[in-house]
């Protein structure tokens, strides 16, 4: 796959509702019984995507 290919593909990918179906993915994901690093590496990767869908709503106000 060329880097134009894979661009194309990640753009694709990254949607408004795919990212909140990730979101509740990881929501979900938090309640279940998963050891301290895991853990926190689920919470950041949520929050990283949180704050993604945050700083697209606060680019058009």
């Amino acid at each position: 796959m060329s880097n134009q290919d894979v661009t194309k593909h990640t753009k694709s990918l990254l949607t408004l509702p795919n990212i909140q179906y990730l979101v509740q993915g990881l929501d979900v994901l938090l309640q279940t019984n998963l050891d301290g690093d895991n853990r926190t590496k689920v919470i950041q990767l949520r929050d990283e995507l949180l704050s993604y869908i945050n700083s697209i709503f606060t680019d058009y106000e």
